[in-house]
């Protein structure tokens, strides 16, 4: 029997054969695809993004400046919600620091620069104090002719003490005619008026 005779005995079967070949290996290509897709995308499930909570954790910090009648002036990092007094621990006052026109109590923010006079320093130099803003209430100056105690010691370097004497002020001379005439308190001089001045009203 010839190489003729038998294609047209067994050409179906032959033909069926190599079908089924083709298709096994197209098969055998997509199952191999498949898996390289699977592998190449698996390494990406695996990688962690920071979350919110780390990242808001390395800026929770502020940094202050205190200078003046202290041990230890400088640049010191603080948590976001320290006050006055909390740095003035850690700069450590001299025995002559004078805290009459220091707010201990106002809040920090960052970058602000404080200054603690020596005694009798204030009013002959007309030192500076903590720079930050005057009020605690953004956009509301305090009136000096009928605030009490708890509304003055917002004002930027009016403590409790000083707080006081605008109030003895009022009772022995009366109302404050002119912005100007809180220059008459003592331990306030040009430089500590104009810081307070945006922030103060007498109507």
């Amino acid at each position: 029997m010839d190489i003729r005779s038998i294609w047209e005995k067994y050409k179906f079967w032959i033909a069926g054969g190599g079908v089924l070949l083709l298709v096994a290996a197209a098969f055998a290509l997509l199952s191999a695809d498949e898996g390289v897709e699977v592998m190449a995308y698996q390494p990406e499930s695996s990688i962690e993004e920071p979350s919110l909570e780390e990242m808001t954790t390395e800026a929770a910090t502020i940094f202050v400046e205190v200078k003046g009648a202290v041990k230890y002036p400088g640049v010191f990092e603080l948590p976001p919600d320290a006050r006055v007094k909390n740095v003035l621990e850690m700069a450590q006052l001299e025995a002559d620091a004078d805290l009459l026109t220091v707010n201990q109590s106002m809040k920090l923010v960052d970058e602000m620069v404080i200054y603690v006079p020596v005694a009798g320093e204030v009013g002959e130099a007309d030192v500076p104090v903590p720079e930050s803003p005057a009020t605690a209430d953004d956009g509301e100056k305090v009136n000096i002719n009928t605030a009490g105690v708890e509304e003055l010691v917002t004002l930027n370097g009016i403590g409790e003490k000083k707080a006081q004497l605008f109030i003895d002020y009022r009772e022995e001379h009366g109302l404050f005619m002119k912005l100007e005439d809180i220059k008459n308190i003592p331990g306030i001089g040009d430089k500590t008026f104009e810081s307070l001045e945006p922030y103060i009203t007498i109507d």
